[in-house]
């Protein structure tokens, strides 16, 4: 095979070749691989071609989607929208991992963090939101050994302040706190305690 043609349209570069075929690659692969017009290839290497363009692709893809902190099934949900395959997916993760682009644990860790000083989520809203990110058990549970309860009480009071005064004693606005602090993911426990503590229930 001899490449007859290559011209450049829509960001990506037109390979064309004297059987007929034409593929579309971008810019790096066709620096990388040394291509120009009058060229002869082995149809392998066509083929060789296309895997290494759509990682380069997949790569590329990942490193603008990583650039704001973002989960490893994250990662893979956006590739797949973006229709790479699975083996390609598969190949560029442990490269991402390799250069600290993704980092479970340490996505865990920020969110952890972000959930206590700034959303003041309680213990089981975190828990459940890294899950839906999909990080893997493993990690959240070594992450959750560093939770910081007292914190967790201080947002629970703080927000216990805003809905009540201390003097409150219908019982309907205090289930309504009781119910709020639920709803931002606290444990019974921690709800009773705190709302004993602030009106002064002996």
């Amino acid at each position: 095979m001899i490449i007859s043609n290559i011209s450049f349209e829509k960001k990506k570069f037109h390979v064309s070749f004297d059987n007929g075929e034409e593929i579309k690659i971008s810019e790096d692969t066709l620096v990388n691989f040394g291509l120009y017009k009058g060229q002869e290839v082995e149809e392998e290497f066509v083929e060789n071609l296309k895997f290494e363009d759509e990682k380069s692709e997949a790569l590329l893809l990942s490193y603008k989607f990583l650039q704001r902190n973002k989960t490893k099934q994250q990662l893979i949900d956006y590739l797949y929208k973006n229709k790479i395959q699975r083996d390609i997916i598969d190949l560029v993760l442990p490269i991402l991992e390799e250069k600290n682009y993704l980092n479970d644990e340490d996505y865990a860790r920020r969110y952890l963090s972000d959930a206590l000083n700034i959303k003041k989520y309680g213990k089981i809203k975190t828990r459940y939101m890294l899950m839906s990110k999909g990080i893997d058990k493993k990690i959240i549970e070594k992450v959750m050994e560093d939770y910081d309860y007292e914190l967790e009480y201080t947002n629970a009071l703080e927000l216990i302040e805003k809905r009540i005064s201390k003097d409150e004693t219908d019982p309907k606005i205090i289930n309504s706190a009781k119910n709020y602090l639920q709803g931002r993911g606290f444990e019974f426990e921690i709800i009773n305690f705190t709302l004993d503590d602030y009106l002064g229930v002996e």
